[in-house]
């Protein structure tokens, strides 16, 4: 199990972006390092050969999931099959192209061949979620790299999808290319849901988040924090993070404590309570912010 978990280390490969982070950070749709909501649980079922989800790897310290890449050029190769079929069957009734028929055999072709060389040497794809080290990699464009970043660098998106959609609402991680493309995450939910998850699993200060595909690893990851002197946690959460049993909390809370309260506005605020000796030892909490 060691050489498994090693072998999911990958070194940063990009800490900036090639372009200035916009300064109106709600017209950009840029989203805050929060856990905001209950995600979904996070089951076991998600994980092994059988499951549907891709997951290859779920505990304390990874989240690792396949990453689809047939899909994509499956659609391409096929719609390129039927207008080359199309084309074909217009030549053999009238034995004859315009230049229109012609120039859409040509690049029919062109993109079947492109496919069919893309789907031998198409790289794997992998979404990997280092929560001891607090980074991130996700697929790149087609050939890319894979890109490995720490979280507190990434710019965190929401993304639309069409009206009237299932599930019109992504949390999306913008690649650090000229472009600027998205990489979304699927973790399942809404967006407000999906960016908790990630969030929530990502602070390794806090205990594992909602699913009994954790259960197994609450154990290890509590004693690891107690070990810690249970330092304070790295993001703000706008819901209790319980533990998982009611000893490990009544422990913790000596150490740290979320406050979450409403304000007069109707908001809510977050703050964190630490004993004077957690201050001393791990000093005062900052929550971490997007850079």
């Amino acid at each position: 199990m060691e050489e498994l978990k090693s072998s999911f280390d990958r070194k940063i490969t990009h800490k900036t972006y090639p372009t200035q982070r916009k300064k109106n950070a709600f017209l950009a749709g840029y989203l805050p390092f929060e856990i905001m909501e209950t995600p979904l649980d996070f089951r076991k079922e998600y994980t092994g050969s059988k499951s549907k989800h891709n997951y290859i790897l779920c505990n304390n310290t990874f989240l690792v999931r396949k990453e689809s890449k047939y899909l994509g050029p499956i659609i391409f190769g096929a719609i390129s099959i039927f207008l080359m079929i199309s084309s074909l069957l217009i030549w053999y009734k009238e034995h004859f192209w315009d230049t229109s028929e012609l120039i859409m055999f040509i690049i029919s072709s062109l993109v079947l061949f492109s496919v069919i060389i893309y789907m031998i040497t198409i790289p794997q794809k992998l979404l990997i979620l280092n929560r001891k080290s607090s980074v991130i990699t996700f697929s790149g464009v087609l050939w890319a790299k894979a890109i490995t970043m720490p979280l507190q660098n990434i710019r965190l998106i929401y993304a639309g999808g069409a009206a009237g959609s299932p599930s019109p609402d992504r949390l999306n991680a913008i690649r650090p290319n000229k472009v600027g493309t998205f990489y979304t995450f699927h973790f399942g939910g809404n967006y407000f849901q999906e960016l908790s998850f990630l969030i929530w699993y990502m602070d390794k200060n806090r205990p594992l988040p909602p699913g009994n595909a954790f259960d197994a690893y609450r154990k290890a990851d509590y004693k690891r924090r107690k070990e810690e002197g249970f330092p304070p946690p790295i993001f703000r959460s706008f819901i209790p993070t319980r533990e998982y049993k009611h000893k490990w909390q009544k422990e913790r809370d000596k150490h740290w404590k979320d406050i979450i309260e409403t304000d007069q506005k109707g908001n809510r605020v977050h703050r964190i309570w630490q004993s004077a000796e957690n201050v001393e030892r791990h000093g005062e909490w900052k929550p971490v912010v997007p850079q």
